[in-house]
């Protein structure tokens, strides 16, 4: 699920063109090719934070509420930190 939502709208949200708060171009993997291998290095590290929560909250939480959470993390809320410092 972090690939697909970091694929979907993440790396758009990141690294795309629009400026400010996040980007706004790029989604569903329209990005160029030759930034294929930034895409898969960014999108490693965002489903590691992901991973990271779900060690916590094993057997805690339903299984939709944790996909919910993963796609909100890796497509949403890493991708926002990510354009305030790397993307500038």
């Amino acid at each position: 699920m972090a690939g697909l939502s970091y694929w979907a709208f993440g790396y758009a949200f990141a690294f795309g063109d629009g400026g400010g708060f996040i980007g706004g171009t790029g989604f569903f993997g329209t990005f160029p090719e030759s930034e294929l291998s930034k895409w898969f290095f960014q999108m490693v590290f965002a489903a590691t934070a992901a991973t990271i929560v779900s060690g916590g909250v094993a057997e805690r939480c339903e299984f939709i509420a944790y996909l919910v959470y993963s796609i909100v993390l890796t497509g949403v809320c890493c991708c926002e930190q990510i354009s305030l410092g790397l993307a500038t």
